[in-house]
């Protein structure tokens, strides 16, 4: 049963991260060539000025979510509620700082931006793009708790796929007809609203026992202090390049580095789709103590996960460049075509992803009090660096200051859950990363030294990202089947049962 929800996490994630994405590039491609550049560095600017303003939901997600493993194990209705209950009373508390602070925002955001932009489009979008956060807060935020934590997060998922494309084919129709940035905005933000309408529906019926009404256990959810430290120290590393960029160097090079990290963002949400259909799996093996389980669902999804992350990145720094110079075809307002900024986009992604299946093995296992200094330690490394080199280096100095963080998170995060969760040699995970950054590199080579890819258009970067993707599939699969075939074959067999057994 856990495995096939596993998968029913995973693929509903997938069809949700291929449906970002693809959205991710109409989107901002039609706002770049409608609206301009500095438009599109906007919305994503104030996306990320809102995100650093979830601070205040101070960890009750994730601590509610590690608190639910054991009673949803053990079916104790009484002790779910409660902690629904008080999760539900933070998240109101948190609401109501949150909608104050998007107000103040937008009194002052628009003094950040300048003369880019009109001042009234900038405190409109932030009032309108504000209002989400606000949306999950009050109404939503127990929901998504309840079913992450019971492995049911494939529901969230199908509703976000319907909502967004809905959302996304009336942004279209209204920038077709000619309406306002502010108007396009609103509305297709409005239509992701009605989530709670089928979320509420569905844990009426399947949750029969569901009441929020009862005393709050705000004891079950102590935790949300220390997982608050990681949700700042996360802000602070993925939502930092965005805010120096606006500040330091305008909303035209947001916008190029917007629409790049459009690109490793796909990629990395893809690749991520795995840790987060593992997540409550790993929580509900943690709460029945169950160490063989553990080490052989782990042993197997480290596997997967780097095969994917060697065959993802692969392809994309050798279609990138390409990539680009067709997205960006008619934008002449700003320079996107950089290679050394591709370049680091690829690096910076890759020493950020394989740290992804030791930090989700933290989540599930509630670690956050044990490993919140070196949270900390990460977001100064990466606040400091970036601050000193996006002055020499402007939009690559980012990155680097991103570099230099990841290189030492991710060595800590792998040697910490080998040692403190698992109990065995990082060794292990080292293998495997380098095994499968080997196979990489023996896929890239021959696009890299010998073969030059003539791209004139769309078609022609599709034929050549299918005929990419089989030769470093191969490469990639072939090579990890050879130089672990014990390991592939026990992942092959489980699937096919959980397949046949559906």
């Amino acid at each position: 049963m856990r495995t096939k929800k596993v998968i029913m996490n995973l693929m509903s994630n997938i069809m949700l991260q291929i449906v970002t994405a693809a959205i991710n590039f109409i989107l901002p491609r039609l706002f770049m060539t409608t609206y301009g550049s500095a438009s599109n560095g906007l919305i994503s600017s104030i996306k990320q000025f809102l995100s650093y303003l979830k601070i205040i939901e101070a960890g009750v997600g994730n601590a509610s979510i590690a608190a639910l493993y054991k009673p949803l194990s053990l079916r104790d209705k009484e002790q779910i509620n409660g902690i629904l209950s008080a999760t539900n009373h933070f998240y109101r508390r948190s609401g109501i700082i949150f909608t104050m602070l998007v107000a103040l925002l937008a009194i002052f955001y628009p003094l950040v931006v300048g003369d880019e932009v009109n001042p009234r489009t900038a405190l409109y979008l932030v009032l309108i793009l504000g209002i989400s956060g606000m949306w999950e807060y009050f109404f939503i935020g127990k929901y998504l708790v309840l079913l992450t934590a019971d492995q049911k997060s494939y529901v969230i998922f199908r509703i976000q796929v319907i909502l967004l494309i809905a959302s996304t084919i009336l942004a279209i129709t209204f920038i077709t007809l000619g309406f306002s940035i502010v108007v396009v905005i609103a509305w297709s933000s409005v239509l992701l609203l009605l989530d709670i309408v089928f979320l509420r529906r569905y844990v009426k019926i399947k949750y029969c026992y569901f009441n929020i009404r009862v005393k709050p256990d705000t004891q079950a959810i102590k935790a949300k202090w220390d997982a608050l430290i990681h949700q700042i120290a996360s802000l602070v590393v993925f939502n930092t390049p965005f805010i120096l960029i606006t500040i330091f160097l305008g909303l035209a090079e947001v916008s190029v580095f917007t629409v790049y990290n459009m690109v490793f963002n796909a990629v990395t949400l893809f690749v991520s789709a795995f840790s987060g259909a593992m997540l409550a799996a790993f929580g509900d093996i943690l709460v029945k103590e169950d160490r063989d389980e553990l080490h052989k669902y782990f042993q197997q999804f480290e596997t997967v996960f780097y095969a994917a992350v060697a065959f993802c990145y692969t392809c994309t720094a050798i279609l990138i460049l390409p990539f680009m110079t067709i997205y960006t075809a008619g934008v002449e307002d700003v320079n996107y075509i950089r290679p050394w900024l591709a370049m680091l986009f690829v690096i910076v992604g890759v020493a950020n992803t394989i740290r992804i299946p030791s930090n989700t093995l933290i989540n599930a296992a509630g670690h956050f009090r044990e490993t919140k200094n070196r949270a900390i330690i990460e977001a100064v490394i990466n606040l400091v660096s970036s601050i000193i080199f996006v002055q020499f280096l402007g939009v690559e100095g980012v990155l680097i200051g991103g570099l230099c963080s990841y290189a030492y998170r991710t060595c800590d995060l792998i040697l910490y859950t080998s040692k403190e969760i698992l109990k065995n040699s990082a060794l292990h995970t080292v293998k495997k990363i380098t095994r499968n950054m080997i196979l990489a590199f023996i896929a890239a080579s021959p696009f890299a030294f010998f073969i030059e890819l003539h791209i004139t258009g769309a078609g022609t970067w599709l034929i050549a990202a299918i005929c990419v993707s089989l030769w470093t599939i191969t490469i990639v699969f072939l090579g990890n089947f050879f130089l672990e075939p014990k390991m592939m074959r026990a992942i092959w067999d489980h699937v096919k049962r959980t397949i046949t057994n559906t």
